[in-house]
């Protein structure tokens, strides 16, 4: 037998140790290809992070470009505004308007004056003498024109200045005038004129705006916003001044005494320490001692109308009490108060020849007429309340009724009804000892 025969075992074996070792190369190539999968895919992410990263700087980066380009557009836009509200190009224009005139009529007059001699003296030359007459009158307009200046800054009138400018200018384009006219004709006498008279008269309108700015500091739209305002109030204080004309035209046509009345608190009081409807107010109590509208005349007609429901009540055996809870019933229950029907039938009238109403109404069937709460028969339940304690009499009160009969002249024309209208309302009761305090008061007094 050959030594290199070897068993089924040993094949087998050198077999599966081929296959075993195939498994793990196998398994670590895949290790391997998981590995750089995964590091492909950090260096694919890394890449990522670092474009949207850029991205991002990229994006602030021209966010910030436009917000310097926005900022530089508003300050440029702020500086223009600041320029127009301050003027800044019309006084740079008068400026150069200035120089553009002494320019043109200094030389002018420097022609006309230095080319000046004697009469009959065609030979004399040049007239040196004459070469400060020119720059004396040019220069003179703008000596009124500084003084403005300072009389505006020391808050010193400006008019006479301005008469100081106004002249000598006139003076200077009245030369220029006529020189002009004589050597170059009309059109150059009025521009030379021009020269000498629109520069100092611009720079006085320039320093009248500027003092005019300093005064009233505020912008176009607040301006504009505040005129608004203005004109609403004036029309507001208008309608209300005609109004107020429209109420005094009543009271005098209607209460003449207590307007007089009236007019004499307002001009005893100092202006704006009293107002109309105060002292109305204290006129009508200085002339009635009353509330506003209510005189003695009112009174007396309350009083009237009270008696005349009494005496009808009385007639009818009816109470106040009753009527009220009558009327209270029917507006509840309607008409017939619920029950189908009206509890009492309708009275009939008083006989012509009576003395004044003074027979009574008897019902159609004879019976008597319903008493308080009476309906179809029923009475009036026969309970009564358990006595309050009687309620303290207020001095306010005490002075009201005091003041009402004083108003009706005496103490005896008062009445339960007259006190509690005058101290609005409250129980008869406490209207009874309020009036009989006043009376013994008044009885007292008088003894």
């Amino acid at each position: 037998m050959s030594s290199t025969y070897r068993s089924y075992g040993e094949r087998e074996a050198d077999a599966e140790k081929t296959r075993a070792e195939a498994a793990r190369i196998n398994a670590e190539a895949a290790a391997t290809a998981e590995s750089l999968a995964a590091i492909a895919a950090k260096t694919e992410t890394e890449r990522l992070a670092e474009q949207v990263k850029q991205a991002k700087l990229a994006g602030q980066l021209e966010s910030a470009k436009d917000d310097a380009t926005d900022k530089k557009r508003t300050r440029k836009q702020q500086r223009a505004s600041q320029d127009a509200d301050n003027g800044r190009w019309f006084k740079a224009l008068v400026k150069v308007v200035m120089v553009l005139g002494l320019l043109a009529a200094l030389p002018a007059q420097l022609s006309y004056f230095l080319g000046l001699h004697k009469k009959g003296d065609e030979s004399a030359g040049t007239s040196w003498l004459m070469l400060p007459i020119p720059l004396f009158l040019e220069l003179l307009a703008w000596v009124g024109v500084l003084g403005t200046q300072w009389a505006h800054r020391k808050g010193l009138p400006r008019w006479p200045f301005w008469i100081l400018t106004s002249a000598l200018a006139g003076v200077a384009g009245y030369i220029n005038y006529t020189h002009g006219i004589a050597e170059y004709g009309t059109v150059a006498g009025i521009a030379l004129c021009a020269t000498s008279v629109i520069g100092p008269l611009l720079a006085e309108v320039d320093q009248f705006l500027e003092t005019m700015a300093a005064a009233d500091p505020r912008s176009l739209r607040q301006r504009a916003a505040d005129k608004v305002v203005a004109k609403a109030k004036a029309k507001a204080d208008k309608a209300a001044a005609d109004t107020a004309a429209a109420e005094d035209a009543r009271r005098q046509k209607l209460f003449p005494e207590e307007y007089a009345e009236y007019e004499r608190i307002l001009a005893a009081h100092p202006t704006g320490t009293i107002n109309r409807n105060d002292a109305w107010e204290q006129a009508w109590h200085n002339r009635h001692l009353l509330p506003l509208a209510v005189t003695a005349g009112t009174l007396a007609a309350r009083e009237a109308a009270r008696a005349g429901i009494e005496a009808v009540l009385a007639q009818a055996e009816r109470s106040p009490e009753s009527v009220a809870v009558d009327l209270l019933l029917a507006e509840m229950f309607g008409p017939d108060r619920g029950d189908g029907g009206g509890s009492v039938r309708p009275a009939k009238p008083a006989p012509k020849g009576g003395a004044g109403g003074g027979s009574k109404a008897v019902p159609a069937d004879g019976s008597k007429t319903a008493t308080a709460l009476g309906r179809k028969g029923k009475q009036a339940s026969g309970r009564t309340a358990p006595k309050a304690p009687e309620k303290p009499l207020d001095p306010a009160d005490i002075q009201k009724v005091r003041t009402l009969a004083e108003a009706l002249g005496g103490t005896d024309r008062l009445s339960a009804r007259n006190v509690r209208e005058v101290i609005g309302g409250g129980a008869n009761e406490y209207a009874v000892r309020l009036r009989d305090h006043v009376k013994t008061e008044t009885t007292q007094e008088s003894k």
